[in-house]
């Protein structure tokens, strides 16, 4: 367990400002250092959103560790997103839509059906969208990941299509619907979305989020993957 803890009132209200979140999304795309982002989570540190024990010398050491994890995560999931077979189905349900004059409705009743469903209920949609073939790939990403001595490991990851519902998942998630969360519209707008340690309800984990812009070989918009990463093993919370 590295020392790292995530202070009570971080969890409540975000004080990370604006510009810090900016830089995160600058050093992912290669336009800061790796010193820059390490910068930054000293900030954590110097502002009390991560605590490390003053005693613990090994701040420097474990810093190196969360940036080369995080780093890795980020690369598999950019590499994700472009598997063939994924942007397939992504594609193939962009088409079903776009034929349906009333895809809204269809939407509408379908996120009426899922939120309205137990939490240890599986409609056939939602067991259709976690056995279709781009969900099979998830899953097995997701298993091989959990059995790695990795500290960020996949704790779910779904796929959405260009009109924001889920089309490939690999775990019962609690919306069909996602085009109305901060995390798909900024993934769409800025290409990539990351969100600092929260508690996930549908993965049930402590989990950091990345969410991914989808283009197809021409760069059109076609969808958005997020992967959400179990970092429990890497940080704890108080309580």
């Amino acid at each position: 367990m590295i020392g790292f803890t995530i202070s009570a009132s971080a969890q409540e209200e975000s004080v990370i400002p604006n510009w810090i979140k900016t830089a995160v999304t600058f050093w992912v795309q290669g336009q800061i250092s790796d010193l820059e982002f390490i910068n930054i989570i000293q900030y954590f540190v110097e502002n009390e959103i991560i605590i490390v024990p003053p005693s613990d010398d090994r701040i420097i050491e474990n810093l190196q560790i969360f940036q080369s994890e995080l780093n890795e995560k980020i690369q598999q999931s950019q590499a994700l997103r472009n598997n063939a077979q994924i942007q397939q189905t992504i594609k193939e349900s962009n088409k079903e839509f776009s034929e349906n004059p009333n895809f809204n409705s269809l939407i509408e009743n379908r996120e009426l059906e899922w939120v309205s469903t137990e939490k240890n209920q599986i409609i056939p949609l939602m067991y259709d969208l976690m056995k279709n073939d781009a969900a099979k790939i998830l899953q097995a990403i997701v298993e091989q990941d959990q059995k790695s001595n990795s500290l960020f490991t996949y704790a779910e990851i779904f796929v959405t299509n260009s009109y924001g519902v889920n089309v490939a998942m690999t775990g019962k998630t609690s919306d069909y619907i996602q085009n109305d969360e901060v995390w798909w519209i900024e993934a769409r707008q800025n290409g990539i979305y990351l969100e600092e340690g929260v508690f996930d309800e549908s993965a049930g984990v402590y989990a950091s989020d990345i969410a991914l812009k989808i283009v197809d070989d021409k760069g059109n918009f076609i969808g958005v993957m997020k992967a959400v990463i179990n970092v429990e093993q890497l940080i704890t919370t108080d309580q």
